[in-house]
């Protein structure tokens, strides 16, 4: 896996990291098997949001330590900033627990501005299917932008390219606002999404 810190204005966008081939050929055969042939139907009080499409338990396995080793040498980055990051007092490797899960957005769903939640210590995305699709966008730091579409936002805004098997990191902070949609193509949108909480906080959510 490639890593690379992303050259927008920290001030505006916090710390994002870009990630390049991230999964291991079978381990993309594995998460790419879990995708159901059929087009989801997804219950009503869902569809606001992405969906948890499928359990990722192999991934989970094999990426903890990975993304664990990952938060601390980020949050070094954090800290040389001056950036605060929501997690509160300090924490060690063993109070941490990870997860990951495939995450299916349905057709014509436009999620609002967010910076993801504070129970979240990382929030850690992998585009998958299909090979087009809407990247994740990134938002400058505005309070006002809270919970609005991306549409109403008249500052520029970045993304990173839809590239399977790419996707982004970065822990959340005040600056990590973004949004995501499927608006344009006639397909589900899947990717791989990868989270650290406290073992406490450990009630996954499916908002990226």
């Amino acid at each position: 896996m490639k890593i690379s810190l992303v050259n927008w204005e920290k001030k505006k966008h916090g710390l994002i990291w870009k990630t390049e081939n991230v999964f291991t050929d079978d381990e993309l055969k594995y998460i790419i098997s879990k995708i159901q042939n059929q087009r989801v139907t997804v219950p009503e009080k869902y569809r606001p949001t992405a969906y948890n499409a499928n359990h990722l338990p192999m991934i989970t396995k094999s990426w903890e330590d990975k993304l664990i080793d990952l938060y601390f040498k980020a949050d070094k980055e954090y800290q040389k900033e001056g950036i605060e990051l929501y997690r509160e007092g300090d924490i060690k490797p063993e109070d941490m627990e990870a997860t990951f899960h495939l995450q299916g957005t349905i057709e014509g769903l436009n999620y609002p501005v967010h910076p993801d939640t504070p129970s979240k210590l990382m929030t850690f995305v992998v585009y998958l299917n299909p090979e087009i699709q809407e990247p994740t966008y990134f938002h400058e730091y505005d309070r006002d932008l809270m919970q609005k579409k991306k549409e109403e936002d008249k500052n520029p805004i970045k993304s990173i390219d839809w590239k399977v098997n790419n996707g982004y990191f970065f822990l959340p902070n005040d600056c990590s606002l973004h949004s995501y949609a499927n608006t344009i193509y006639s397909t589900e949108r899947y990717v791989v999404l990868g989270q650290l909480k406290r073992k406490q906080d450990a009630t996954w959510n499916t908002s990226i």
